[in-house]
């Protein structure tokens, strides 16, 4: 029985050198037709990695770009927009302003044109009152004097009575 065990213990020689042999002979067969196969889809697929990473840093500084041009051209927008703000508000305060001044043209114009008429109002007024102070003084001096002087005396003396009253 000790010969079984040291027959586990170590190997066969035999089968050592086949397993040696069938492992080298696996090895050049490997190396001969699959080694320069394996070497270039190796080669193939880092240059692939390679041209990933390359194209994914060429985006990554075009997407940098790109926000960079959008950020300017939000700032210019923005510029544009205050801009468009500013010249609205101009234009409001200068459309106000013709508002405002034909507005006191307007009430000048009113005014004037009320001043003007109440002063046709007064001298009409005035020409009524002295129509009407004439006619009175004509009562009056025919009841005083109880007689009629001709009509030119009359009036030569009623309008110089009144230009006296009135002045």
């Amino acid at each position: 029985m000790d010969i079984n065990i040291a027959g586990k213990l170590f190997p066969n020689i035999t089968t050592l050198i086949v397993q040696l042999c069938s492992t080298g002979i696996m090895l050049l067969v490997f190396k001969k037709y699959l080694w320069s196969t394996i070497r270039e889809y190796m080669a193939k697929r880092a240059e692939a990695i390679e041209g990933n990473i390359t194209e994914a840093r060429q985006m990554n500084e075009q997407a940098k770009v790109f926000v960079q041009e959008s950020e300017q051209q939000a700032r210019e927008a923005a510029k544009e927009y205050r801009a468009t703000i500013q010249k609205a508000k101009e234009d409001a305060a200068k459309v106000k302003e013709g508002i405002l001044a034909e507005a006191a043209q307007e009430a000048k114009i009113k005014i004037e044109q009320a001043d003007r008429e109440i002063e046709a109002e007064k001298l009409k007024a005035k020409e009524e009152m002295k129509q009407e102070i004439i006619e009175v003084a004509f009562e009056v001096a025919e009841k005083v004097m109880n007689k009629e002087v001709d009509q030119k005396t009359n009036k030569d003396m009623v309008d110089e009575f009144i230009d006296d009253l009135v002045n």
